[in-house]
């Protein structure tokens, strides 16, 4: 099962919870305390943002944009029928969070 930690009055959040919804994905929640900037979460996204899904393969996907592209792609319309790609990116390639920078 995936796990999303996600806060509950973020907005990003709680987009991530809806898509998780209605792609019938079961995940756990754990709600991330990001002021506490807990060492633990750090190590997982050291952006330190929410929200971060890992999924059942243990890849780590941070950031509303890029689960969301990521739910598209593993669990949409054109997925491919064996379910969700488990293989992470290649090396070198260029994440959507990475493109954006830092706030």
């Amino acid at each position: 099962m995936s796990l999303l930690f996600h806060h509950p009055l973020c907005p990003h959040s709680r987009f991530i919870r809806l898509a998780l919804a209605e792609y019938g994905v079961d995940a756990d929640l754990f709600e991330e305390k990001i002021h506490e900037r807990r060492r633990d979460f750090l190590l997982i996204d050291p952006a330190g943002r929410t929200p971060v899904l890992i999924a059942d393969g243990g890849l780590v996907v941070p950031g509303a944009g890029t689960i969301a592209e990521w739910l598209d792609e593993a669990y949409g319309p054109i997925a491919p029928a064996r379910g969700p790609r488990r293989d992470p990116p290649p090396d070198g390639l260029v994440q959507p969070e990475d493109v954006r920078g830092s706030d």
